[in-house]
């Protein structure tokens, strides 16, 4: 008797995993078009080049919660750029396991995600829009949550922002996102439910990487899933291998379809988070394309980075070297200095008296800011 309960629980623990929807950015399009919402986008050619240059994408994340468990950490939200910032770049760790075949199509969009440093009045802003709801739950397709007076929040000017709702999502719904020019800029943007969002490590669930919101994302600059048409090959990129279904759990390789093996760890599947890790060139022109011709003002705005003064020497002060290893050496003292990550928090702190060295070997690689005297100076960590 307690073999057969195991077996039953252990069915449905499977099964409940396996009715998820992963992604309901097709059935949100058919509900758009059913109230006349929907436009159709028609596609333009890509400009079939090669992309170089790197673009920051300005984000403000809208957290809506009911409860304390839906008002997810400041953490959970820099986890979730974080992964973008890999996955959009091409800097996760799992490309190694990228099979050999596909090697050569992996795709680095060249995209920066950062959360905005103003508010809409231009005072200083974490990027992170934490509103109380009385609504327990949104319906996915009633697009409440993006509306303030149904319990939801309204969009920031949405070309100039790429705007983020974290909320919980009646059903098994864990995201969806609209596709660039399809809809009224009231309701364009990216749904996350919050359970799904960023990195949670604590979760058992298999999509608790951020990979939700990189694949909305991904759809929110005019990706198709990789299985949109089946056998028909039809989301618009050669080196995407046609599928013919959502793939999902963490299957082996080769997997094969449509006469050739299917690419499951391609971020528009349906694949765990464990198990998508990579765009292709064309998915990355795609997106660049969708940018440059549907989203340019996001790239226009400049409230996506601090201010900084970049000559080193205003107002007397000398840093350096610069990238810097472990030793920053500032031609200053009785002074204070700060230094931020790239998300605004405040990593180290010090008041400078005699000693003008400061230690940073213990910060991870990346870039910083050194605040002194009411200034930014942008620092790169080796």
């Amino acid at each position: 008797m307690r073999f057969f309960i195991f077996i039953l629980f252990a069915t449905f623990s499977i099964s409940s995993f396996s009715q998820v929807q992963r992604c309901s950015t097709d059935e949100y399009r058919e509900v758009l078009k059913s109230k006349g919402l929907y436009k159709y986008n028609k596609k333009e050619p890509l400009f079939n080049q090669s992309y170089s240059t790197n673009y920051d994408i300005p984000v403000v994340v809208h957290v809506l919660y009911n409860t304390e468990e839906q008002n997810i950490s400041d953490d959970r939200i820099y986890s979730q750029i974080e992964t973008l910032n890999n996955d959009y770049n091409a800097l996760n760790i799992e490309l190694e396991n990228v099979p050999e075949e596909f090697q050569n199509v992996i795709g680095n969009v060249g995209f920066s995600f950062c959360l905005v440093q103003e508010d809409l009045q231009g005072n200083p802003f974490n990027g992170i829009n934490r509103v109380y709801t009385e609504i327990e739950s949104f319906q996915g397709f009633s697009d409440g949550m993006k509306k303030t007076d149904q319990g939801g929040v309204d969009a920031w000017d949405t070309e100039n922002y790429l705007n983020l709702w974290v909320c919980d999502l009646n059903g098994n719904t864990l995201g969806f996102a609209t596709m660039p020019g399809s809809v009224p800029s009231y309701l364009d943007g990216v749904v996350i439910d919050y359970l799904y969002f960023g990195v949670n490590l604590s979760s058992s669930n298999p999509y608790n990487l951020g990979r939700t919101g990189t694949h909305e994302v991904g759809h929110y600059f005019n990706l198709e899933h990789t299985f949109y048409a089946g056998c028909s090959d039809w989301d618009d990129c050669e080196d995407t291998p046609a599928l013919a279904s959502p793939t999902y759990g963490c299957p082996s390789y080769p997997q094969a379809s449509c006469s050739s093996n299917d690419m499951t760890m391609n971020y528009m599947d349906y694949t765990n988070d464990a198990c998508m890790y990579m765009f292709t060139v064309c998915q990355a022109d795609r997106m660049i394309d969708a940018l440059l011709t549907y989203r340019s003002n996001l790239i226009a705005s400049t409230n996506c980075s601090v201010s900084l003064d970049e000559d080193m020497s205003s107002n007397h002060v000398n840093i350096y070297p610069n990238p810097v290893a472990d030793i920053l050496y500032l031609d200053i003292y009785n002074v204070s200095v700060s230094i931020l990550d790239i998300y605004g928090r405040k990593v180290i702190d010090k008041h400078m008296v005699n000693n003008r060295q400061l230690n940073i070997s213990f910060l991870p690689s990346g870039t910083y800011f050194l605040s002194v005297r009411d200034k930014m100076y942008k620092i790169i960590k080796g």
